[in-house]
């Protein structure tokens, strides 16, 4: 017989009215992450690099959110989320699941305190738009803050990249079936 801790990562159905409730609040994150991008494309055509990185930071909150629905925090949820997951056809593999840069930017006081005990020549680097590790050289990884490259589409943070067009093209991707699911009552399948 199974304990109930073993029960616990076994994947079971989830109550149609929750499932409805989980899409509509995915929706809406893809809809917030959708509005960021845009804000973050206007802000780069007239150089406004501070609602530059206001619009990154949200569109990275967004996606962190995302992935917390459909995974839950850390993936703790992951196997009771897969059928959420799977009603709007989200893979495992999506870059979607490892939003960790996200704590990056919104942890900033701890990496600092981190980046003060632990840099060896103290340079600092913040709110760079450019290429990551070309636009400023002689740099160490812990130096580097927060940087976005609008030509690839990768934000970095401490030597970290993360592909934004990937999240966004997974967005976008499911966008239209998670309007669709998300509008159905929960008493349909």
């Amino acid at each position: 017989m199974k304990n109930e801790q073993d029960a616990d990562t076994v994947s079971r159905p989830m109550d149609s009215m929750l499932l409805r409730m989980f899409q509509k609040q995915l929706l809406l994150q893809c809809k917030f992450a959708l509005l960021a991008a845009y804000e973050m494309n206007a802000s780069l055509v007239t150089g406004d690099v501070t609602r530059t990185f206001y619009a990154l930071q949200n569109l990275l909150n967004a996606a962190a959110n995302i992935s917390k629905v459909l995974w839950g925090q850390g993936g703790s949820k992951a196997n009771e989320r897969k059928p959420v997951r799977d009603s709007i056809g989200i893979s495992d593999d999506s870059p979607l699941r490892k939003m960790l840069i996200r704590n990056d930017f919104e942890h900033f006081d701890e990496r600092l305190d981190r980046w003060w005990k632990n840099s060896e020549r103290r340079n600092f680097l913040d709110l760079s738009i450019g290429p990551l590790r070309t636009a400023v050289s002689g740099l160490d990884d812990i130096d580097r803050f927060r940087c976005f490259n609008p030509h690839t589409g990768d934000a970095m943070f401490w030597g970290t990249d993360f592909n934004l067009n990937a999240v966004l093209a997974d967005i976008k991707k499911v966008l239209p079936t998670l309007e669709r699911e998300a509008t159905k009552p929960h008493w349909q399948q």
